[in-house]
């Protein structure tokens, strides 16, 4: 078997020996082929890779002790913020909490001449008797149904521009729901967004059409009311992201490693591994589904920077008055057989590093029991609740887009469909 740093250097002749080649000149190949020979290269590299990564994955936790970062954490330069990899928690019991999650879905119909977007948003609310039996309600609508909103767009534009649109309107619809439930309600403590906290992508604040430059500032200024709300009335809020492809942590953890210096007096198995090639290799999830057990977090680390580097520009000067706050994010194992959520959270841009620490700890304590029924599925059940009842079910879209067809066939306005939906053969 070869070990890592083998494993790298000869990648390169592996790829020359191999019908799998990444010049983009080749041309394709046979389907026999690729049965024959090209599925079972493409098998022997994925072992290869598989090796490495559970030997750096070993490593890490092997070497736990030897990894700290104390030394570097108070440095405003230096993104992770506590001491050690992972960390242990207890879960909390959570009787008489109230623990509210929004989510929401779009379905988009474009045509030649104008194009529908549909929006649904589902706020649900959990009163928790105990750990497990819970009082259920649902806003803005008793059965947690019907809380729709159509939109179109006549003008002639691209489609990028139609998806950040509804994105934009399907965001706004979310983040509005919740200020109304806290506005209505006085007894709510926790509150899960599906999803990050931050309004995303940042980078549309430089966006030169300007209906999205509009819709992009209400949103900001939605946000901004909701950290203001959530800070008047006490209330806990978190970004649960079910799914994620960064790999932000792992490029920490690298630059972290090579902070230690690592020689052949210390920490000498990162070098001879290869450790700085191997990181690339891994996303977040992937590697900390690996290290981490359950009831195990990873250290946290500042996220969405983006919103300080537009903060030090000047260019867009209420981006302090927005987010005068610090976001952070973690990975947390609430079962045994899930990947790890991504969790993020904020704190107040003057804190504390401890409190950061302690707010994470107090987060994860509340997560950890109400993620934990179903061994194969580690998502907090008020989230995968409003995820149920928001998801757009196909008759949903059928009753209102044919609906919608009639109204205007009526009138004589026919939708004209793209030619890749209307091919005769």
């Amino acid at each position: 078997m070869l070990n890592g740093k083998d494993f790298l250097i000869n990648q390169k002749r592996f790829y020359q020996n191999s019908e799998i080649n990444v010049d983009l000149k080749l041309s394709g190949t046979t389907k026999e082929k690729i049965l024959t020979e090209q599925l079972e290269n493409i098998a022997i590299e994925c072992n290869e890779i598989e090796n490495i990564k559970k030997k750096f994955t070993t490593l890490l936790i092997e070497k736990e002790k030897e990894l700290d970062f104390t030394e570097f954490i108070n440095h405003p330069q230096y993104f992770i913020k506590e001491k050690k990899l992972r960390k242990s928690i207890i879960p909390s019991k959570i009787g008489g909490l109230n623990i509210v999650s929004v989510d929401g879905s779009s379905v988009i119909r474009k045509f030649m001449n104008i194009d529908f977007s549909f929006l649904k948003a589902i706020a649900v609310k959990y009163h928790f008797y105990n750990n497990r039996d819970a009082k259920i309600e649902y806003f803005p609508d008793l059965n947690g149904f019907n809380n729709y909103s159509i939109k179109r767009t006549i003008v002639n534009t691209n489609e990028q521009c139609i998806d950040f649109n509804t994105s934009l309107d399907m965001n706004f619809m979310e983040i509005q729901l919740i200020n109304r439930i806290i506005k209505e309600s006085n007894d709510i403590e926790f509150i899960i967004i599906d999803g990050s906290i931050v309004i995303m992508p940042i980078n549309l604040i430089f966006s030169k059409d300007p209906q999205i430059i509009e819709k992009y500032d209400n949103l900001l200024r939605e946000y901004q009311k909701l950290y203001q709300n959530c800070n008047e009335n006490g209330i806990i809020l978190i970004g649960s992201i079910k799914d994620s492809r960064t790999s932000a942590l792992c490029n920490l953890l690298r630059d972290s490693i090579q902070l230690l210096k690592p020689n052949y007096n210390n920490l000498y198995e990162f070098m001879e591994i290869g450790y700085r090639n191997i990181i690339k290799y891994f996303s977040d999830l992937d590697l900390f589904n690996r290290i981490l057990n359950k009831n195990e977090r990873s250290c946290i680390f500042n996220c969405k920077r983006e919103i300080d580097k537009i903060r030090d520009t000047g260019i867009k000067k209420e981006i302090s008055y927005y987010f005068p706050l610090t976001f952070y994010a973690y990975y947390l194992k609430t079962t045994k057989y899930d990947i790890p959520c991504r969790i993020e959270f904020y704190v107040d841009e003057k804190h504390d590093l401890d409190e950061a620490v302690k707010k994470a700890d107090l987060i994860s304590s509340i997560i950890l029991p109400i993620s934990s029924l179903n061994d194969h599925y580690g998502l907090p059940i008020p989230q995968i609740e409003a995820h149920k009842r928001a998801v757009f079910k196909p008759y949903e879209v059928n009753l209102l887009f044919n609906n919608l067809k009639r109204k205007l066939n009526k009138y004589g306005i026919y939708l004209l469909e793209k030619r890749r939906n209307r091919r005769p053969f």
